[in-house]
C-alpha cells in the first residue's frame, strides 16, 4: 500500500503566465523560486511546490469542475489573519469560512478563473 507523507507539488496551467505569476507572488504572497518563459515555481510551504505552466485557458469567471479538476489548498497558520492580509492587498474571498472535520477553509478566484483555497486546522 502506498503511504504518502505529503504533497510534493501541484501544478496549474495558465493562459497568461506573467499575469498569474504577478498574482500569486504579488497578491497571494507566494515566494517565486524559479521561472522561465514556460513555467514558474513557487514555494508552497512545508517542502511542497506550486508550479504554473503556460498553455492553459482562462475563463471570465470561476471555472467549472470540468474546466478545473483540481483545487489547490494552501495551509496557513491562522485563517482569519490570512484573509485580512489578502483583503488589504485587494483580494476578497469568494466564500465564507467553512469547517469540516479538523480543518477550516475559504475560497478565492485567481485572474484566470481558477479556484484555490486557504486552509487552517481547527485549534
Amino acid at each position: 500500500m502506498l503511504q504518502p507523507i505529503g504533497i510534493a507539488w501541484v501544478g496549474l496551467f495558465a493562459e497568461s503566465l506573467p499575469r498569474l505569476v504577478a498574482f500569486y507572488s504579488g497578491i497571494v504572497g507566494l515566494r517565486l523560486v524559479d521561472r522561465d518563459e514556460r513555467y514558474a515555481i513557487f514555494d508552497a510551504g512545508g517542502g511542497a511546490l506550486f508550479e504554473i505552466w503556460g498553455g492553459g485557458i482562462s475563463a471570465p469567471g470561476r471555472k467549472s469542475s470540468t474546466q478545473q479538476s483540481v483545487l489547490v489548498g494552501f495551509l496557513v497558520p491562522n485563517l482569519e489573519a490570512a484573509v485580512e492580509e489578502l483583503r488589504s492587498r485587494g483580494l476578497a474571498p469568494e466564500s465564507e469560512i467553512d469547517t469540516h472535520l479538523e480543518t477550516r477553509w475559504v475560497h478565492y478566484i485567481d485572474p484566470e478563473g481558477n479556484r484555490f483555497e486557504l486552509k487552517d486546522r481547527n485549534a
